[in-house]
């Protein structure tokens, strides 16, 4: 079963995307997107009826759409599908507005946390976005406790807005620490996340990190500065 959670942000995203397609616009609520499978008809049957029962009867749950061809049920999915590019697009990037967020201005960052967290922790960080005045998308892979934010920036924003962006980053990264969860799931720790390890794995688990790296690559020619910094003896590198 895959199990995707899109947030009301997310959804508006989507709305705004859909012209002149047979397409509906949804509710701008966070919506969770089921696909199901099995070894016979009757077992898919089975859990969708069980999911129905949990998100409606027990959660009161509304506009719960099922399909089983495959043309209907991308229609069902397309606002998971095509989030990425919808959440560029509502802040700007069309032919008339030169200064419009890009893909290659978007910033896409993760975290992954226990179930028991998940709801709340994603919960917390398009509250986060709605503060501090920062747009984003927030979805995530409800199976795997996996959830991402979508930060598009434009060329036009403000070195105030572009702070609150990477203070969302860091609440997300921390809280998911708070709740033993990783700083990352997918994306990876990179030369931005770095600075977390420590709180995740203490100095004993980073420095094992840095002797397994100068032994395997003592000259730091791989990714050099990326996840740990290293002391070749000429300074440290970074």
């Amino acid at each position: 079963m895959t199990s995707e959670l899109l947030d009301e942000m997310s959804i508006r995203a989507f709305n705004q995307s859909v012209k002149n397609e047979e397409l509906k616009p949804m509710d701008e609520k966070a919506t969770l997107f089921f696909e199901f499978a099995g070894h016979s008809e009757s077992s898919v049957i089975a859990d969708l009826s069980a999911a129905r029962a949990v998100c409606v009867d027990d959660f009161e749950g509304s506009n719960f759409v099922s399909a089983t061809d495959e043309t209907t049920r991308n229609k069902v999915w397309a606002a998971r599908h095509r989030l990425y590019y919808s959440s560029i697009a509502l802040r700007g990037g069309g032919d008339d507005d030169e200064n419009g967020a890009t893909s290659q201005s978007t910033i896409v960052t993760d975290v992954c946390v226990p179930f028991s967290s998940f709801a709340d922790i994603v919960s917390a960080t398009a509250e986060d976005l709605r503060d501090m005045g920062v747009f984003g998308t927030v979805f995530g892979h409800c199976g795997d406790g996996n959830y991402h934010a979508i930060l598009p920036l434009r060329s036009d924003d403000t070195e105030e807005y572009k702070d609150k962006v990477f203070k969302v980053i860091e609440l997300m990264t921390e809280r998911a620490i708070s709740v033993g969860g990783s700083v990352t799931g997918e994306h990876g720790v990179g030369y931005g996340k770095k600075k977390f390890l420590e709180q995740m794995y203490g100095a004993a688990g980073v420095s094992l990190m840095q002797t397994i790296k100068t032994s395997i690559d003592p000259w730091c020619i791989m990714n050099p500065g990326k996840i740990v910094d290293v002391d070749l003896g000429l300074g440290a590198m970074k």
